[in-house]
């Protein structure tokens, strides 16, 4: 829980909250630093009889040195033979934080900040940039780094010219902050702030954007409600990214609102006729189609709240967005992965270079499941339950309906899982809270794999792999289209649609409904494709035009007729509405039809007829004899025809 504060402590009061906030161990003039702590530590050295913190290369500082300066020869010989570093004075500050120039005031508190990194534990500080902030501190001669505003220790920071500032600056701004906050956070004062951090907000987020900013709104009136609506829409439950969302929409409206009438006082600019402008305005921007008709929703979203809470009083009656002043918004179909390419993906091989095992187990749960990415990173350590009948089921929260779901799981993800369980159980012993642990400053597991290192990690893998499609053209895919891929695949296989919507967590059966019309589009052009083969019993090609006006009456014939009838040989021409005077005799009614595809088995139905013929004659069944000779010469006609048609097909 967050604490709310009135207003931040004077000096007096702060020096005695940072003695009773710092622990002992942070205490000291030096603060001692474990090679094996998780947080400050880098492990010891690879000299057998050296004690200190590696710092690269496995070495320590001074080692390091002595291998360079001996022309960098083989690590494993150089560790194995050289001797350790002698001890003298203040050897014991190598591996420590020295405070020891700065008064009681600052020291307090720069082992306060030194304690808070260590409790976040992800962050490293390297004693070199705990060194650059001392060394700040003490020339300065402030009592505290909270008499002289943020920016002005930045721009000294600058002006030093170390090599790379930036972890200097970094902590610097962590430094400030963890000091202004450690009477606890004001709430209040955070949202009356232009720069909402959604983390001081005491809201988690898994994935950018973590803050989101008010002060590029200019008009002071329209900020000051944008506030009201963003702060009231978290309240209800809306996540961080969704409110920034509606931020940015508002940005937009600021900005036709400075274009229009820079001299905008207060909302009675905003009537019905400015609001006409603006969606002209926004129709010629160059925003894409969806995010356009996002923005003006939220617009419309906005104006009502106001109204409903009187937050602008002289708003004009008449200025409000209407539901048919909203743009249609686009349906594109889902962004599938070709079989081709998702075949050289799913390739055991190339799964293997990526650059770890909980990143391919991450992959592979995702292409089995279809989860959304974000949703797959934050995975509990065990989301396996079975069902009644044993198999595997996964248990996650949909966060985009904000819902848990249980679906199947494939064998293939059940084992991903349980590896990716023994995995982690190798390294840390006790179970996480996670399946899929971040790979960097999470010393202990907790933390979840983040989206935007799975993003970047795929890139990289896709470019060590080089997919490519059919005509060897480079192939990139994001982690999302595993989940559109998931779909179709799903409805190609005949899965029902309101199956489909449970599996992938959908909301509505609308946004399902797009991988039925993604189905039917590539079902369609197949069809096109077999009727240029078709032939009829006789052996002779079926004329068909695409373009027709038949050709969707004579599709949704074919679809009926599949459904009423599967052939083992062919396909059936008549609709199903009509009775068949051929039951079982298909291969002597003049509506039967038939592609190369079935060019084997109708010789083995040749080969099979004469032995019927044989046999028949050899009985004395002459009639029936007869009925089978014309079923061969039937296949004889089919056959000739159909080796026609493939040896001209490429």
């Amino acid at each position: 829980m967050l604490s709310v504060v009135p207003a931040r402590s004077g000096r007096g009061d702060r020096l005695g909250e940072l003695v009773a906030a710092v622990r002992p161990e942070f205490c000291g003039e030096v603060i001692a630093v474990s090679p094996e702590d998780p947080v400050f530590g880098r492990g010891r050295c690879g000299v057998a009889r050296c004690g200190r913190s590696a710092w690269a290369r496995g070495l320590c500082a001074a080692h390091h040195q002595r291998w360079a300066s001996h022309g960098k020869p083989d690590l494993g010989e150089f560790k194995a033979g050289a001797a350790a570093v002698a001890v003298r004075a203040g050897s014991e500050n190598v591996d420590g934080f020295d405070l020891s120039a700065l008064a009681v005031g600052p020291r307090l508190e720069v082992a306060y900040v030194l304690q808070c990194r260590h409790d976040d534990r992800t962050v490293r500080v390297p004693p070199s940039t705990v060194r650059h902030l001392v060394g700040l501190l003490a020339d300065s001669g402030a009592g505290s780094l909270l008499d002289r505003p943020l920016q002005d220790w930045l721009d000294e920071v600058r002006s030093r010219g170390h090599k790379d500032p930036s972890r200097t600056i970094g902590l610097v701004r962590y430094a400030y902050r963890s000091l202004s906050d450690l009477g606890g956070i004001d709430i209040e004062a955070e949202y009356a702030s232009d720069v909402w951090v959604a983390s001081r907000l005491g809201i988690k987020v898994t994935r950018s954007p973590a803050q989101t900013r008010f002060d590029t709104i200019e008009q002071p009136w329209l900020r000051a409600a944008v506030k009201r609506w963003a702060r009231l829409r978290l309240g209800s439950g809306k996540t961080f990214g969704s409110v920034h969302v509606d931020v940015r929409a508002m940005l937009w409206f600021s900005r036709f609102l400075t274009q229009r009438d820079p001299r905008a006082v207060d909302e009675a600019v905003a009537t019905r006729d400015a609001l006409e402008s603006y969606l002209v305005w926004v129709a010629a921007s160059h925003l894409a189609a969806h995010t356009s008709s996002t923005y003006i929703t939220c617009l419309r979203v906005f104006l009502d709240a106001c109204r409903r809470h009187g937050w602008l009083p002289r708003l004009p009656a008449t200025a409000a967005i209407y539901h048919d002043d909203l743009p249609s918004r686009p349906r594109p179909l889902p962004r599938f992965i070709p079989e081709f390419v998702m075949a050289q993906l799913e390739d055991p091989e190339r799964l293997a270079m990526l650059p770890d095992a909980t990143t391919r187990a991450l992959v592979i749960v995702i292409i089995e499941t279809g989860l959304r990415a974000n949703d797959a990173c934050s995975l509990p350590f065990n989301p396996i339950i079975e069902d009644s009948a044993g198999w595997p089921c996964l248990r996650y929260l949909n966060t985009k309906m904000a819902a848990e779901q249980l679906v199947p799981l494939s064998a293939t993800a059940a084992e991903a899982i349980r590896a990716q369980q023994t995995h982690l159980l190798d390294r840390w012993p006790d179970a996480l809270p996670v399946l899929f642990p971040a790979p960097h400053s999470n010393p202990d597991g907790t933390r979840p794999f983040s989206y935007a290192t799975l993003r970047g990690r795929l890139a990289r893998w896709q470019h060590d792999i080089d997919p490519r499609d059919e005509v060897g053209r480079p192939v990139r895919v994001t982690a999302h289209q595993f989940r559109h891929t998931f779909g179709t695949r799903l409805i190609n296989t005949g899965v029902p649609q309101h199956v489909i919507q449970r599996l992938l967590g959908h909301a509505s059966p609308q946004m399902t409904a797009r991988y039925a019309e993604l189905h039917d589009t590539t079902v369609r052009a197949a069809f096109d494709d077999y009727c240029q083969q078709r032939v009829n019993l006789a052996g002779e090609r079926i004329a068909y035009d695409p373009g027709a006006l038949t050709a969707e009456a004579e599709w949704t014939k074919h679809n009926m007729a599949r459904v009423q009838a599967s052939l083992p040989n062919g396909y059936c021409g008549r609709p199903p509405q009509q009775d068949c005077p051929h039951p079982n005799a298909c291969l002597t009614c003049p509506d039967f039809q038939t592609t190369p595809a079935f060019l084997d088995i109708h010789r083995r139905q040749r080969d099979q007829t004469r032995l019927l013929i044989a046999t028949a004659e050899a009985d004395g069944r002459f009639r029936l004899a007869d009925n089978h000779r014309q079923v061969h010469d039937n296949l004889d006609g089919l056959i000739a025809a159909l080796e026609d048609i493939a040896d001209t097909t490429p």
